[in-house]
């Protein structure tokens, strides 16, 4: 008589979540490679189309110091706190301490959209097979509605995106606690 130990019957289950997760990190890694090679040409041709990103890069440069965000595109000791309520933007500050640029702050949002793409390929595929749910991830990646809030350079709609891709999950899951909480920030 065989006995299984818990490490023979763990390994299949890990397999098929290795084998699952698999198409979404390509649909995240694709998003975000095309996305970046988008922003290097914006970035390395002085394209700018908006005030965002300088406005956005100013804000991440007075968190990281621990300062108020006072952003002098605005006006003179124009505080942003006063215009627009963002906390998640301070999730800014550690990634461009360590990486001062704007075009760090142009790699997040890119990052932030493969995350959310990589997030809606790994639910369509539970749902519809991995094949559909690349082709949901790479459709989702490369919407209308990501592609106009990439070609600006940054928005601080960046981080609503995954987060509203994690809420998303969790309500075809039918977790509505895990949905609700995803899609509270």
């Amino acid at each position: 008589m065989t006995t299984l130990s818990p490490a023979h019957v763990a390994a299949p289950a890990i397999a098929v979540r290795a084998r699952s997760i698999g198409p979404a990190v390509m649909v995240g890694l694709i998003t975000t490679a095309v996305y970046t090679v988008f922003s290097w040409f914006q970035w390395k041709t002085f394209v700018v189309p908006s005030w965002d990103l300088g406005i956005f890069t100013q804000l991440a440069k007075q968190y990281a110091s621990l300062d108020a965000p006072i952003v002098a595109i605005k006006g003179d000791e124009f505080n942003l706190l006063g215009d627009h309520f963002h906390p998640l933007l301070v999730l800014l500050a550690p990634i461009y301490a360590a990486f001062p640029s704007a075009f760090t702050v142009m790699l997040v949002q890119n990052v932030l959209f493969g995350v959310a793409a990589g997030t809606i390929a790994f639910a369509a595929g539970h749902l519809l097979g991995h094949p559909a749910g690349v082709l949901f991830g790479l459709a989702f990646g490369f919407s209308w509605g990501l592609q106009g809030a990439m070609e600006v350079q940054f928005h601080e709609i960046a981080f609503a995106v995954p987060l509203l891709a994690f809420s998303l999950t969790a309500f075809l899951r039918r977790q509505w606690v895990a949905c609700m909480v995803w899609a509270m920030p």
